[in-house]
């Protein structure tokens, strides 16, 4: 009886603070009713669709900063029609927009996929036109523009291919610079030829600079076939000399009219007027149904575009007007009942941007202060809607108001009084489950899962609270991709963390996976040093029985090499470099490691010992992706610093990434060296450095997927010998200049940096 009198006390105890907690979370819960203004996502930028019936949102609220929210709206009813997210990196923003067949595009960037052209239907579909072909710098923006409703790219793939692509009428295509045919030489530079997208030409167009110093210039858009025009720039003739030339010729191949441009005229009033590219001269005013004055210029598409200024000669005492004026036709639409609702300095503001499609009567606006419009010129019906506006559309009735619906969109806001209010709740029922029985069944159960599975590299690539809590630490679903058996899957796993363990999206775990049942736990670090002192890698006697080509990498070949084993076949992608050849039927020692096949050595007679391999780790100081995939592995060059005590090593090394494990600068990764070469390394590079020739280069098999290289170098007339594995993408040949760590006294050295030829 006594017992059960102390239960229940010891209930009641866990009671109190629930009760309390309750009280104070209820007051806080009404705020945040009055408050709802505060919660809601904010939209970066809006758009309309439809022709004025649909508009379409982003917001970036996402705290891990890799999505955009989009949530596309019924601008009759008010509501949301569908919500998506498409991909970006931390910090790249949203790309330049062109409206096309009733849809949008809007561009993003991603650290793995690279561009990402968005093609958003007013349906409510999207698809993304790049599929992850068009990997540009990181300050991609500057490299998309939007001209004419076409959307341009110029940039330079990780393989230093030049190219330049246009999206037209929802269709992606690509030129690649270095074609054979299109220039004379190699293209080593391009630049947007100065204000070209802005109506300085009458095409715009880029500078080519090419490997034989000449220049060229190519136009910013392709014709209906899908090619670039071309010219060359003559030697004696001055930089803006050609670019007027190439202006000419390419209105002319394109159809526009280089005699009668419209620009914006520098003189007050500032009128809109004709100019005549080819002989530099300015002509009449356009003659606007009514004066348009301190006027600008917006782009709309081939034939069309937009004339908006003020209706006095002073833009402080007139308000908005303007007129949608075809070039060819020389009729005009009026667009003043959409302009009259703006203040003029929307007009000078960058980011304010016009839309219209060819045959359609409904022009688009989007304002750099984060509004949105249309206009229908055919009934002269116009609409404006504010961004507060558009972000209390995102608020149904019940979420402004006590409800089910609003209380759950406060807990998902988490907070103190929440987290401590399911805390103590949880302590509540974990009491009357039993606080001496649980611990123990959750602990036999991840261990009997942790023996059932297969360790494998996996990558987080959302994870979500599942509103459980234990022990004030929140239970958290993740999802992560990884991949077994050739096949990329994903899997969920629920793991209860602390809120100071900085575990994010895109980071790289470790994980039991169970193939039969398709589940999966996480493996701790202290599960990984116990797992490292009970296994060993398992070392494969292999026959070299297949070779696949994969392409050219700088001075290599890329392969993929077939091995085989007791019936089995053991694929392996290398690199092999110039003068260095694998062959069928010689024999490797394979290296198996938790599923992951890698050589250990290959046509090397020496004694194998995986006992002289130092396990260090290295960060990755630099990283270059390398236009070669292989069975969705990326071959990436990795600039690594490899750190034992106070002794720091410098290497490159090329490696197969599997496209679903993120690796960027500052990842540290495992990176085994035999201690011989260690020391040696470690010594020599406390003695002198220098440039030195290569006058011979021997190889004796490999040292894992680096050739092993007997390399004789001549520096100052004194001959030193290099003995080391070689990175492959670089390699060694005779006559190239490497700067090497040596040692005068024993004629020892090693190589630092390879030639840059």
């Amino acid at each position: 009886m006594k017992k059960k009198r102390a239960l229940s006390l010891a209930n009641l105890v866990f009671l109190i603070p629930v009760i309390l907690l309750s009280f104070f979370m209820w007051n806080d819960y009404k705020r945040y009713i009055e408050n709802i203004d505060d919660y809601l996502p904010s939209l970066e930028r809006t758009y309309m669709l439809d022709g004025g019936k649909k508009l379409i949102g982003f917001s970036n609220d996402d705290r891990f900063g890799e999505q955009y929210d989009v949530y596309l709206f019924d601008t009759g009813t008010e509501t949301i029609i569908k919500k998506t997210a498409i991909r970006t990196n931390f910090q790249s923003g949203l790309g330049p927009a062109a409206y096309q067949q009733d849809g949008i595009i809007i561009p993003t960037y991603d650290d793995t996929l690279g561009l990402q052209l968005n093609y958003f239907h007013s349906t409510g579909g999207v698809e993304e036109l790049a599929q992850g072909t068009m990997h540009i710098p990181s300050a991609w923006s500057s490299s998309i523009y939007s001209w004419r409703g076409r959307l341009i790219v110029a940039g330079e793939s990780p393989g230093s291919e030049w190219y330049v692509a246009q999206v037209k009428d929802g269709k992606l295509d690509k030129v690649n610079l270095g074609e054979k045919g299109l220039l004379p030489a190699r293209p080593v530079r391009v630049d947007e030829v100065h204000g070209s997208f802005k109506n300085d030409q009458a095409v715009p167009m880029f500078s080519v600079s090419l490997k034989d110093d000449r220049t060229a210039l190519v136009s910013g858009i392709l014709d209906k076939k899908g090619d670039l025009s071309v010219l060359l720039e003559k030697k004696d003739e001055g930089t803006f000399a050609a670019q007027d030339r190439a202006g000419a010729h390419f209105a002319k191949v394109f159809g526009f009219n280089n005699a009668k441009l419209v620009r914006e005229n520098g003189n007050y009033p500032e009128e809109a007027s004709f100019y005549n590219a080819n002989e530099k001269q300015w002509g009449t005013a356009v003659p606007t149904p009514k004066p348009v004055y301190q006027a600008r210029i917006f782009l709309l598409n081939d034939e069309e575009l937009l004339i908006a200024g003020s209706t006095a000669e002073d833009e402080l005492n007139g308000t908005v007007i303007g007129y949608v004026f075809n070039e060819k036709s020389g009729k005009f639409q009026d667009a003043t009942v959409l302009l009259e609702q703006l203040p003029y300095e929307n007009l000078e503001n960058s980011e304010t941007e016009f839309h219209k499609q060819l045959g359609s009567d409904i022009l688009y606006y989007r304002g750099g202060d984060l509004a949105a419009g249309y206009v229908d010129m055919e009934i002269q019906k116009a609409k404006v809607f504010s961004k507060d506006q558009v972000e209390g559309w995102m608020v149904t009735e019940d979420e402004t108001k006590v409800s089910l619906q609003s209380f759950w969109n406060y807990a998902k806001q988490g907070g103190a009084i929440i987290i401590n209010w399911a805390v103590w709740v949880f302590i509540g029922l974990f009491s009357f489950l039993g606080l001496a029985i649980a611990p123990r069944m959750l602990v036999r159960s991840r261990m009997k899962k942790m023996r059932a599975g297969q360790h494998i590299q996996a990558r987080i690539i959302d994870m979500q609270e599942s509103g459980l809590y234990v022990n004030e630490q929140p239970q958290v679903r993740f999802i992560v991709q990884f991949e077994d058996e050739g096949q990329r899957k994903e899997v969920e796993i629920k793991q209860v963390i602390s809120y100071l363990n900085p575990i994010q999206i895109g980071d790289t775990v470790t994980i039991s996976y169970n193939r039969k049942k398709h589940k999966a736990v996480f493996i701790t670090e202290e599960d990984l040093k116990h797992a490292a002192q009970e296994s060993k890698p398992v070392l494969i006697d292999a026959v070299l029985t297949r070779i696949e080509h994969y392409g050219k990498v700088n001075r290599g070949q890329a392969l993929q090499l077939h091995f085989t084993a007791e019936g089995r076949d053991y694929p392996v992608p290398v690199v092999q470099p110039f003068g260095f050849e694998y062959r069928t039927g010689e024999r490797a020692n394979l290296i198996l490691i938790q599923g992951m096949v890698r050589i250990f050595r290959y046509g090397n007679e020496g004694t194998v010992k995986t006992s002289d391999q130092l396990s260090l780790q290295g960060e990755i100081i630099h990283m270059q992706k390398m236009p070669i995939i292989i069975e969705h592995k990326q071959l990436m060059l990795l600039e690594v610093m490899i750190s034992r005590g106070a002794d720091r090593i410098r290497k490159a090394n090329s490696l197969f990434v599997p496209e679903n494990l993120s690796v960027n600068v500052g990842t540290v990764i495992p990176v085994s060296m035999e201690i011989d070469d260690l020391q040696k390394e470690t010594r020599l590079l406390q003695g002198k450095q220098g440039a030195a020739k290569v006058l011979s280069v021997h190889f004796e098999g490999t040292k894992g997927e680096r050739p092993l290289a007997n390399i004789t170098a001549e520096k100052d007339g004194v001959i030193y010998q290099i003995k080391q594995t070689i990175e492959p993408v670089y390699g060694v040949e005779v006559g190239d200049e490497l700067w090497i760590a040596y040692d005068e006294g024993t004629r020892e050295a090693m190589i630092i940096n390879y030639s840059s030829r």
